[in-house]
């Protein structure tokens, strides 16, 4: 059997993609050659002549696949491709994914279906990887890996008198130069203020349309007493472009000033030679490896630093190994190897995820090994800042694109509150500030007949799909024909976080809808959305029964739509609520 390995991912906010990077560079450590490449970028007509493949996917939405790997699977799914048409080949799939919500790794599991179905050799187990995990993706990964190199020694041996390698040979995706810094000379480097994604396919996918924002209005909705900011926030759209109620707006937030000056500090406290303005040019080392696109142009280090370098991220086992490599401390190194290592995870759990702690704090707590990094290691140490997706709140009936945005911010057991990047980056914009995103489509599917009953459970900022649903059902509203809509909207306090109650109510009024509210602190006994379900079960059969109304379910993905199925169990019976969810009556975008 060849030594070529062809690695194929499906990767929405890039931690797939991450992996599926990962796997390849491992991979050398075996001499195995070829790619990685996201799956509609191989041509799929020639997974016929492939003899190892590892798939890596992510599950989104409603258990869809990625935008990257849909033209592969719907190739895949023909019914004409003959039951033996992979007969040569053997596979592995792993898949990322959340246990918290209904669909739990669905994406993966069909593709290993799917893969068998066609007459592919599984070399393994499908790997799933669990966001709830309390060490993460790591915890399946890491062994999943370590038997991947086992099962494809065993079919395809190393080359007699070769051994395999301590480290991989491309532990560097690319080589990284500085070039000249004088600006005004080097017409090819890239405008400090320019977005670095703007124009980038690989980075938004192809179908997405970019679209261009100003921000009109900032707003607090939370009264100021309340525990929890949360911010109604208001673009016009520069190049106006259509959207639908649940359709969802992609932006790629920026790293805040005070991280930026935090990592620039870091760096000269340590002598390091890496200033804000020094330029650098990013090459490919392997062509299995290219530079995307967005990074092939000159860029600074400042813009690197603000908006590609995700400096809030917890790292993951690769950082630590990344930092032990030049380290000239041995305590410092042991314990970096050590938290690397697949039998170090529980110490790596202890250290970094459990008290959330950011890589900036990391550099800060291992200062030897800080003080020999390179550039070529800080392109690799820093994981890439994800796109961060939210469901649009208003219609296009409204003239201003909106979202619903809760500003993350807690406490661990470390000193400085932990702030959630986006949504911090959101609440500081200024009024007038540009913003670019892109626009695609969401998943809850609103029912074809607008006459069909909706059913809509969105607490906190789970109202902000169903406030554009209301929206456009009250710029168009006749009568009740025009069919009823019941809001359960659920929040700690009336007079705290009861969003968007005055056009709530007005919708009330004028019939547009039955709003159901649920103030869980306003009582000694705590009441919750699927309290008021479990309340209204005559309205619900007859809504969801007796008229095939949707049920739709928005918010966090923790508790709550586990609860509120099970309340709807009682209410209309368990085979009733199955029916629904195989026949996308009952749908969920839920978020952790």
């Amino acid at each position: 059997m060849s030594r070529k390995l062809l690695i194929l991912y499906g990767s929405e906010t890039g931690t797939a993609q991450d992996f599926a990077e990962q796997v390849w560079r491992e991979s050398k450590r075996f001499f195995f050659t070829g790619p990685v490449l996201p799956m509609d970028a191989y041509d799929v007509r020639n997974l016929v002549d492939e003899e190892l493949v590892v798939f890596v996917c992510s599950t989104t939405g409603q258990g869809e696949e990625p935008e990257n790997m849909r033209g592969f699977w719907k190739f895949l799914l023909r019914k004409k491709l003959p039951g033996d048409s992979l007969q040569n080949m053997r596979f592995a799939v792993l898949g990322f994914g959340d246990s918290s919500y209904v669909k739990y790794n669905f994406v993966a599991k069909k593709l290993h279906k799917r893969l068998l179905q066609l007459g592919g050799v599984a070399l393994m187990e499908v790997g799933l990887c669990d966001d709830q995990h309390d060490m993460g993706p790591s915890a399946t990964y890491l062994p999943w890996l370590e038997k991947l190199w086992e099962k494809m020694l065993t079919i395809s041996p190393l080359p007699n008198g070769q051994e395999a390698l301590e480290e991989s040979p491309r532990e560097f995706r690319w080589d990284v130069e500085v070039i000249d810094e004088d600006k005004e000379n080097n017409s090819s480097v890239r405008k400090e203020t320019e977005n670095i994604y703007a124009n980038s396919r690989v980075a938004r996918g192809a179908e997405n349309p970019t679209v261009r924002l100003v921000l009109e209005e900032n707003r607090r909705i939370t009264h100021e007493q309340h525990f929890q900011d949360v911010r109604l926030i208001s673009f016009k759209m520069i190049n106006p472009i259509a959207w639908r109620p649940g359709d969802v707006l992609v932006l790629r937030p920026c790293n805040g000033e005070d991280r930026v000056k935090g990592l620039f500090s870091l760096f000269q406290d340590h002598n390091l030679p890496f200033l804000p303005e020094t330029v650098l040019e990013i090459r490919e080392v392997d062509s299995e490896m290219p530079v995307p696109d967005f990074l092939q142009a000159p860029i600074s280090l400042r813009s690197l630093a603000t908006q590609y370098w995700d400096l809030n991220a917890i790292p993951r086992p690769r950082a630590f190994a990344l930092l032990a490599r030049n380290c000239k401390n041995d305590l410092e190194k042991e314990k970096l190897l050590e938290l690397a290592s697949p039998a170090g995870q529980e110490d790596l759990f202890a250290y970094a995820n459990r008290p959330r702690r950011t890589i900036l704090e990391v550099l800060q707590d291992f200062p030897h090994a800080t003080s020999q990094l390179t550039l070529e290691i800080l392109m690799e140490l820093f994981q890439p800042i994800k796109p961060r997706s939210f469901s649009i709140a208003s219609c296009p009936e409204v003239g201003r694109l909106q979202l619903l945005v809760a500003v993350v911010e807690y406490r661990s057991i470390l000193s400085t509150p932990r702030r959630g990047l986006c949504s911090t980056w959101l609440k500081k914009l200024p009024v007038g500030e540009k913003v670019i995103g892109w626009l695609k489509k969401g998943t809850l599917k609103l029912p074809a007949q607008p006459s069909k009953p909706l059913v809509m459970v969105g607490p906190g900022t789970g109202l902000a799909p169903f406030r554009s649903v209301l929206l456009q059902k009250e710029s168009k509203y006749v009568d009740e024909e025009s069919g009823r809509c019941v809001l359960f909207f659920g929040c700690r306090n009336r007079q705290g976080d009861f969003h968007c109650e005055e056009e709530l109510k007005r919708m009330e009024g004028i019939g547009v809808l039955k709003l159901i509210t649920a103030f869980s602190r306003d009582q000694e006994e705590k009441i919750y959305v699927q309290h008021r379900i479990k309340e209204n079960g005559d309205l619900l059969r007859t809504l969801l029964i007796e008229q095939d109304g949707y049920f739709l379910v928005a918010g966090s993905s923790k508790n709550m739509p586990q609860s509120v199925k099970e309340a709807l169990n009682v209410v209309i019976g368990e085979e009733n609520v199955q029916k629904m969810l195989t026949t996308g009556r009952y749908q969920e975008e839920t978020w952790s």
